[in-house]
């Protein structure tokens, strides 16, 4: 996010997901929320700024205890983050605990308002529209300042679709924005052999039909999970990734597989300088000054940077992943009206600027 160009990050809004990794003990055999909140914070400034952005703890809520044994890991993190000038919009569900229900009211009080993170399951459930009453009550708050995110997950064909769903929610022009979200990435590249191959972006290709039907009482923003998958599962130990690139297209994502990097008298990392120049000079790659992953792309196929890591690589594929998919909400946006999230104002009983944005997974 830190390497967006100004103009993409102004139709973006990324929904931020803390996990229990960053919560385990170090070396030393410690790890101190506060410490590990604290410096989210930081990094969240560096790699952010101050535009709103959401946050979600649902990852994170049954291993993080309160902090100094009184307040809310959330509420502790929220105040953190209103000392250094952000904007955080806490994000809860239907399903979610007392405790942590009671940390987003007291966190959305302040002026920011709160994010529904909603699933299809939700929405068909008998009795949605009551359950919904009661969250908005609990926390005394309007729809006017509650975002609402349609949250699939992974991508299913048979899923209920915006057509079905969308009438089903009360009072749907009221809310401050509503986004679809959906991911199609598979969990990881294991089913594909070393080689070229592309996926269809089966989220956004759904997205794109579905607006379109007719009779639909508010047309959504569109979120996705960029190039990872929809369902979050904590990195495993003593892996051996694949050398491997993730590049977005227009309605496909080209996967450059490579073998996993430490093969017994393997290629190693060396196979992401081939990966890269063999992409560079193919009609699909974007150019370098597309956006900072094209950038990285280039520099590597160039030996202006060293071969990378799957970190940088994963680094450069999210990065013109996103520029790609703002670019494309950024036109739509312009001829069909869709929703889009607003920016959150300082104060709940302001009027809310119109200016549309749209979630991302993280």
């Amino acid at each position: 996010m830190r390497h967006l160009q100004p103009a993409d990050k102004r139709v973006i809004t990324p929904l931020i997901e803390l996990v229990p990794t960053s919560f385990k003990p170090g070396q030393d055999g410690s790890a101190d929320p506060a410490l590990v909140l604290e410096h989210e914070v930081k990094e969240i400034k560096k790699d952010w700024g101050t535009s709103p952005f959401l946050i979600d703890f649902q990852h994170v809520e049954e291993c993080v205890p309160p902090i100094e044994g009184v307040r809310h890991p959330l509420e502790y993190l929220s105040a953190k983050a209103q000392n250094e000038g952000l904007r955080l919009v806490p994000v809860t569900g239907l399903q979610r605990g007392d405790t942590y229900q009671g940390a987003v009211k007291r966190v959305g009080s302040n002026g920011t308002g709160v994010c529904f993170r909603l699933t299809p399951h939700d929405v068909v459930e008998a009795g949605f529209g009551g359950r919904l009453a009661d969250l908005t009550s609990r926390l005394q708050l309007d729809p006017e300042c509650i975002d609402l995110v349609l949250d699939y997950r992974v991508f299913d064909p048979s899923a209920p679709t915006l057509a079905k769903l969308v009438p089903r929610i009360p009072d749907v022009r009221r809310w401050r924005s509503f986004t679809f979200v959906c991911g199609s990435f598979p969990p990881d590249l294991q089913e594909f052999t070393p080689g070229r191959h592309t996926i269809e972006r089966e989220d956004w290709l759904v997205y794109r039909s579905q607006i379109n039907s007719r009779g639909l009482p508010r047309t959504p923003a569109f979120g996705d999970y960029t190039v990872q998958h929809g369902l979050y599962r904590e990195p495993p130990e003593h892996s051996n990734p694949s050398a491997s690139i993730r590049y977005a297209l227009d309605d496909k994502w080209l996967i450059m597989r490579g073998e996993g990097i430490f093969n017994e008298d393997g290629p190693g990392r060396e196979q992401y300088v081939a990966n890269a120049m063999l992409l560079c000079d193919s009609d699909e790659f974007y150019g370098p000054n597309f956006s900072y992953g094209d950038s990285y792309i280039y520099d590597v196929s160039q030996g202006i940077e060293g071969h990378g890591s799957p970190e940088t690589w994963i680094r450069a594929g999210i990065n013109h992943h996103m520029t790609v998919v703002s670019r494309q909400i950024a036109s739509l946006s312009d001829s069909s009206g869709i929703d889009v999230l607003r920016r959150a104002s300082s104060r709940v009983q302001q009027p809310l600027p119109t200016r549309n944005k749209s979630v991302r997974g993280a």
